[in-house]
């Protein structure tokens, strides 16, 4: 495709070129910088590769495109709204200088600036771990958020090798010191990723510990609500109540309400972590459905 990059937008004829623009193809030979660009839009998408431009053709070649929706993960990119992502930063683009290096410098400085938005990015993560540490969200999930940042750390990382393998061949000093900074800047982000993600699975082997002891903890209520109820019935018997009667059925069941809701209480506040409405329903229900049983027993109990 012809296009007018580096132009700005209104374009302003004193800037940018009127190149032809290719994605996908390899064999171009010319300058080679770093591609790196963040998408706008509903699903956002982080692209990383290289560019090679001889000054009158642009060849774009994503080695590999993350995209946002469904949670980051990777996905083919086909060249969709390259136009826009070439076309800032503006640089004027006169006769008097070499138009590859002129067109190299540019794409390496946007590739530059899309490290702000990287970062950006990586903002977002650390809040969704903060709603996760926080409890604020209940839809925040820790599998997949450790998983994104394993995605978000492969992103930064390979863009961060095109920017160093751009510094050993490149010998232009004006693309080399955006790589230089793009490497150091990277660096920064990739050594952040990995420490938030260590933290966040330092927290999920607390919470597998949590888990444990949740679990504990209701296994010692559901003794309780068993065992409670043998030791009641072991001490004054049942073979005054049974079979069950609406008349009798309430003495009987009295005492095993009492003693499970008591456990049930001492349980739910001594579990780890805060207990919510959700928690006491549970209870409820479960309690609620043994004294059922027990009734429907004693109901169906041979006189």
């Amino acid at each position: 495709m012809d296009l007018h990059v580096l132009a700005g937008d209104p374009a302003d004829p004193n800037l940018g070129a009127r190149v032809t623009v290719s994605v996908g193809v390899e064999g171009l030979a010319g300058f080679c910088v770093p591609f790196v660009r963040v998408t706008a839009g509903k699903s956002r998408r982080i692209l990383v590769g290289e560019v090679r431009t001889d000054g009158a053709q642009i060849d774009v070649l994503v080695r590999a495109a993350w995209s946002e929706h469904g949670g980051w993960h990777q996905e083919p990119w086909h060249g969709d709204g390259i136009a826009e992502l070439l076309r800032h930063p503006a640089h004027a683009v006169g006769d008097g200088s070499p138009r590859a290096g002129v067109i190299a410098k540019a794409i390496a400085e946007g590739s530059r600036n899309a490290i702000a938005e990287l970062r950006g990015l990586r903002y977002e993560m650390e809040q969704r771990v903060a709603d996760l540490l926080a409890q604020r969200e209940n839809t925040v999930l820790l599998r997949p958020v450790m998983a994104q940042l394993v995605e978000l750390s492969m992103a930064f990382s390979r863009a961060r090798d095109h920017a160093r393998d751009t510094i050993r061949e490149v010998r232009d000093p004006g693309v080399v010191r955006h790589c230089e900074a793009m490497d150091v800047e990277l660096g920064d982000e990739v050594t952040r990723l990995q420490s938030l993600l260590t933290s966040v699975s330092t927290f999920a082997v607390a919470q597998e510990g949590e888990a444990q002891q949740r679990f504990n903890m209701v296994a010692a209520a559901a003794a309780a609500g068993l065992g409670l109820p043998a030791v009641i019935l072991s001490l004054y018997g049942a073979d005054d109540y049974l079979p069950f009667t609406w008349e009798s059925a309430w003495r009987a069941l009295v005492p095993i309400i009492a003693a499970v809701t008591v456990a049930a209480g001492v349980i739910l506040n001594r579990m780890p972590g805060r207990t919510g409405a959700k928690h006491y329903l549970t209870a409820l229900g479960l309690i609620t459905g043994l004294i059922g049983v027990l009734l429907l027993a004693g109901f169906l109990a041979p006189g």
